[in-house]
């Protein structure tokens, strides 16, 4: 059973799925070199953990035209949303699931998730379970938030004495390489909009939203400090079914 943060990020992102690909294109450049990572398989059997709207799950049909896949995300809207842009026919199998507590058995030749481990209430520990799932050859490649990241953000909320509702991510097993990208949102406020408008808006747990006053403080501070500049780190990473 899904946890209570588990559904509200579900209802965030099913919130945003129909203008989601509009605001994704961080997303969808990390899901194009994920995707180039992958290795070479003949007919695999793959599996796909926070689908969305099919940014990565197009990668995939692609490169493995004899696969069959098995394509999930919590969000009903969001599977639905990839399920319209990608088909695939009967070799895809779509399925609203919860990545943490799946209910396939496998074995899978390939797991594969783009921006979805960030998510999990406990990254490291459900990255390494997963590996469960994987044949005895197989391998498990993601993409996802690295520890440390959005630290003009963090720093601007430290600045001010607030609270952060970022989750800190913990080291993560099988990271093969850290990206960073750093935006220039061109104003504070764009850069927490731009988080919004894809869904991804839910604090970590326990976590008490800023009052009015705090984040125009934070947001001000952000602009003064770091000219609305944010730095993404992207972990990608490999592991494999023996750990």
């Amino acid at each position: 059973m899904a946890s209570a943060r588990s559904r509200i990020i579900a209802r965030r992102f099913g919130a945003r799925a129909k203008d989601y690909d509009r605001h994704a294109g961080l997303q969808r450049a990390i899901a194009a070199r994920l995707a180039a990572s992958l290795p070479a398989l003949e007919a695999p059997r793959i599996l796909e953990l926070g689908c969305g709207t099919g940014l990565l799950t197009r990668h995939l049909l692609a490169l493995y035209p004899d696969a069959v896949l098995d394509v999930t995300d919590i969000a009903p809207a969001m599977v639905a949303a990839c399920k319209a842009a990608c088909g695939g026919g009967k070799r895809v199998r779509y399925s609203v699931m919860d990545a943490e507590a799946p209910d396939l058995s496998g074995p899978f030749d390939l797991i594969a998730m783009s921006m979805t481990a960030q998510w999990f209430d406990h990254p490291s520990e459900s990255l390494q379970s997963l590996t469960r799932l994987l044949s005895e050859s197989g391998q498990l490649h993601y993409a996802t938030i690295a520890p440390g990241g959005f630290s003009e953000w963090r720093q601007a909320l430290a600045a001010e004495g607030l609270d952060s509702g970022l989750v800190a991510m913990p080291d993560l097993p099988g990271v093969t390489e850290v990206e960073l990208r750093r935006i220039d949102y061109g104003d504070a406020l764009s850069f927490l909009r731009s988080l919004k408008a894809i869904g991804a808006s839910a604090g970590r747990e326990g976590y008490v939203p800023l009052a009015p006053g705090a984040l125009r403080r934070a947001l001000a501070r952000l602009d003064s400090d770091h000219g609305a500049c944010v730095t993404w780190r992207i972990a990608y990473g490999c592991i494999t079914a023996d750990g």
